[in-house]
């Protein structure tokens, strides 16, 4: 074999192993219920809804930023929240900046969803809420 054809397949086996490995260098859960990745689906959908009316006229329609500060992409300041119960224990009691505590908790856990996903903080096939929350980190 020739070196360009040495080359040419250790390129080809290094490029074959990388779609084998799992996303953001995590451990493969294996296969995930169907029913969790629907409702994981679902949840981030509701929160989009959710954000879209209470959250997008200070925070941006994508959580870039406008009055509110940026909640998705980066900069943000999530980080400071260290978990996602933190998080949720600030929106609960603050937010709707103007008319905190109007949300039910079922729709901040769903926000959350929508903008830990968005930020690629949300485990895999993950449903936030309480059971979990301390232990879903904001930074990376």
């Amino acid at each position: 074999m020739t070196r360009y054809g040495v080359h040419t397949l250790v390129v080809l086996l290094f490029l074959a192993g990388l779609s084998t490995r799992p996303v953001w260098g995590l451990a493969s859960p294996g296969p995930a219920a169907p029913d969790a990745l629907v409702a994981a689906t679902e949840q981030v959908d509701r929160g989009k809804a959710v954000f879209a009316n209470h959250c997008a006229k200070c925070h941006g329609a994508s959580g870039q930023g406008g009055d509110g500060p940026r909640l998705i992409g980066t900069p943000n300041g999530l980080a400071g929240y260290q978990t996602a119960q933190k998080l949720f224990e600030f929106t609960s009691a603050e937010m709707p900046f103007d008319n905190p505590g109007s949300l039910k908790p079922e729709e901040i856990w769903d926000v959350l969803a929508f903008i830990l996903d968005g930020n690629r903080l949300l485990p895999p096939d993950a449903i936030l809420g309480p059971d979990n929350a301390a232990n879903i980190r904001l930074s990376r």
